[in-house]
Order: C-alpha cells, then structure tokens, then sequence
C-alpha cells in the first residue's frame, strides 16, 4: 500500500477547513445508529467476541469494551469492533464514550477507529489524557507501527479524556482524505489531519490497552 501523505497548511486555515467540513457533511445519507437498547451488539464484528458485549448500567445500555487487548506484532490498537457496513470513502460518526481507566493514568485511550481494511490496514483517532507524539493523535496503521499524522505538533493537541465521565466524540472524513475530531466540543476539532494511504473501510471503536463503554453512535456516510 503507497505510503501516508501529509499536506501541512497554516494551524488557522487548518481550523476553517475543519469548520467548513464539518458543516457540509450534515447532507450525508444514514449508514447505521445504534444504541443497544435492543441488548443486542449485531451491527457489530469485534476483535475478539469475549471482550465485547452489551451491558446495562445508568439507566440504559450500553456497548462495552471490558477487558484489555494484549499487543501483537506491531503497535496499534489492540481492541477494535467495527460496524458490518460498506467502505465509506467520507463519513460522520458521532456518539458518547467513557473510560473505564483510572483517570490517575494519563496515557489512558479511547479510540474510534476508520478506513479500517484488516488489523493491521486502519485510521484511528486517539483520545487520551495527555498528548505526545503517540497519544491524543490521529493514527496510521499502515502493515507497521502505527505513525501520527495528524497536523498539531507533538504533545500541542487539546486532550479532555481526563474522568470516567461520558464525553460526546465527532468523527468527520471527507473523500478528499481530510480528517476532522471533536470532543465534547462539537464546533472546534482537536485533531485534523489529510490522508488518502489507505482505501474506503469500514468504521468502528477500540482502544490500545483500556476499556471503557460507547453509546448512541450514529454514522452518516457514503461509499463514493
């Protein structure tokens, strides 16, 4: 697969592009939503079934990543369920996740997971407690290591996953490669990125080495 490419621009035409993707995406076809009142997780393909299941708690259910990954060959997430749908080429996907971790642990992660093509072939978006040239990144898992390519410098990107509270996320991919994430605050991006390395794939939620609970997600999106 060719290798990643990145289109560096200046950090305030970054944020107006950011600003302008996100608010021409809104036109987008629904793709799946899910927010496992049902009890049931079908939409989904986990990793590995026996960390994964529907748990209820809070008044509602919810889809629950409940025990940690062991690391493979190469560094990536180590836990990942994507949703059984077509390969998007741009997308939307929003909904509400927290982590299980102990807040004390500032590498602690949550990541949403795109362009996925098989373990080792996938975009994720990295929200942590900290940030560095590994953690609050948006990430490329490229038959390597993964490799940061989101435009904010080393350990200068916004990071809120900082307690065991739900925190709202927001995932924008334009055809074009362009990458936008948001975290609670749903009208300025923390990560941005451009990336066309990889194919249109299938979308998803994981984390590298914790656990934690996703929600009321909602994808809106189209193959071309």
């Amino acid at each position: 697969m060719p290798e990643a490419k990145a289109f560096l621009r200046p950090a305030g035409l970054l944020l107006l592009a950011a600003l302008a993707l996100a608010q021409t995406a809104s036109d987008l076809p629904l793709v799946a939503a899910d927010d496992f009142e049902s009890g049931s997780a079908a939409l989904w393909t986990p990793c590995d079934p026996a960390r994964w299941r529907v748990a209820e708690g809070e008044g509602g259910r919810f889809y629950e990543l409940a025990a940690p990954g062991e690391a493979g060959t190469i560094r990536a997430p180590t836990s990942w369920s994507v949703l059984q749908t077509a390969g998007l080429a741009e997308f939307v996907f929003t909904g509400r996740f927290k982590c299980h971790t102990d807040p004390a642990n500032d590498k602690r992660d949550l990541c949403v997971i795109f362009g996925f093509q098989d373990p080792t072939h996938f975009y994720y978006v990295h929200f942590s407690a900290s940030s560095d040239n590994v953690h609050n990144i948006i990430g490329l898992v490229n038959g390597s290591d993964r490799a940061k390519i989101n435009f904010e410098p080393e350990g200068k990107s916004v990071f809120r996953l900082t307690d065991k509270a739900w925190h709202a996320f927001k995932i924008v991919r334009r055809a074009d490669g362009r990458v936008a994430a948001y975290i609670d605050d749903m009208a300025a991006p923390v990560l941005t990125a451009r990336d066309a390395a990889l194919p249109p794939g299938r979308v998803g939620v994981g984390s590298f080495d914790d656990t934690g609970a996703f929600d009321d997600v909602v994808l809106r999106g189209r193959t071309n």
